[in-house]
C-alpha cells in the first residue's frame, strides 16, 4: 500500500480563514492526502465534525480576558509570539522520519 503524502494545515485564528482551509482540506483529502491539522484552544474546531482529520492543538497561552478582547491585531500579535515554539515542537515532532 502506498504511503499518503502528508498535509500540515496550520490557520489563522479566524472562522473567516478557518472554513475555507478545511474545505481545502476536504479537496486535497480526495486527492489521496493525509490532512494534519494544528491549532490552538483559540480556534478549534471538533475534530468528531472532521473524522478524516488529525488535529493536534497547541497551546496559544492566552487568558480568558485576551480570547475575549476585540482588539483583533493584538490577539493575533498575542498569538504568533505565544504559539511559535510550540508549533515548532509539534511540526519536528510531525516531521521526525521514523526508522
Amino acid at each position: 500500500m502506498e504511503k499518503k503524502s502528508q498535509l500540515i494545515l496550520f490557520p489563522l485564528p479566524l472562522q473567516g480563514c478557518i472554513n475555507p482551509m478545511l474545505q481545502l482540506a476536504k479537496i486535497l483529502y480526495s486527492r489521496s492526502f493525509s490532512i494534519t491539522i494544528i491549532h490552538t484552544r483559540f480556534n478549534a474546531e471538533k475534530s468528531s465534525d472532521h473524522p478524516l482529520f488529525t488535529f493536534l492543538q497547541i497551546p496559544d497561552g492566552l487568558s480568558e480576558s485576551q480570547t475575549q478582547s476585540r482588539d483583533v491585531l493584538l490577539q493575533l500579535t498575542l498569538l504568533n509570539n505565544n504559539c511559535e515554539n510550540p508549533f515548532r515542537e509539534c511540526l519536528a515532532k510531525l516531521i521526525k522520519p521514523s526508522f
